[in-house]
């Protein structure tokens, strides 16, 4: 069997490291850094090589699912995408526009589809719930810095070795 290299970037974090992944027969051989990469020059961290186990998971998604009667069965994107927008108009109906919230974060914000037509559907939503990585973990990194140092940006690193 021939083995493809596929060079990628990884989108599990804001450092959207490079990576080379070899692939034959259609299995996933080898995740490693990207020296070619103008950013990470062929550095990752372990999330780089354990997006093989998160691609070859079981229980992974790869198309939309509905529960019927307590079980899952498949569907197709338009009847998925056709049911999500029938219940979230239902739901601002009877609940009003702010019963529904925005989440966005990571890997959301590296995926340009994401990028490009996230904003447009959150607005689109008209809730004033709106979240995202900084919302729900960094405020708290940073209020617990302004209070302690008197600056929000004053974040500790800490001294592994010492």
């Amino acid at each position: 069997m021939t083995t493809s290299t596929h060079y990628r970037t990884c989108s599990i974090c804001e450092a959207m490291c490079g990576l080379e992944i070899d692939v034959e027969g259609g299995q996933i051989m080898a995740i490693r850094g990207d020296e070619n990469d103008p950013f990470s020059r062929g550095h990752m961290c372990p999330k780089g090589p354990a997006m093989q186990a998160l691609h070859e998971d079981p229980n992974r998604l790869k198309q939309p699912v509905r529960k019927v009667n307590g079980e899952w069965q498949p569907v197709d994107w338009n009847t998925a995408i056709s049911e999500v927008a029938r219940r979230l108009h239902e739901i601002q109906e009877s609940s009003g526009r702010n019963a529904v919230a925005a989440y966005l974060g990571n890997p959301t914000v590296h995926n340009l589809g994401g990028t490009l037509f996230a904003p447009m559907f959150v607005k689109s939503l008209k809730t004033k719930y709106r979240y995202s990585a900084t919302s729900v973990d960094q405020l708290p990194h940073m209020f617990a810095a302004y209070f302690m140092f008197g600056h929000q940006l004053l974040i500790p690193v800490p001294d592994l070795d010492r």
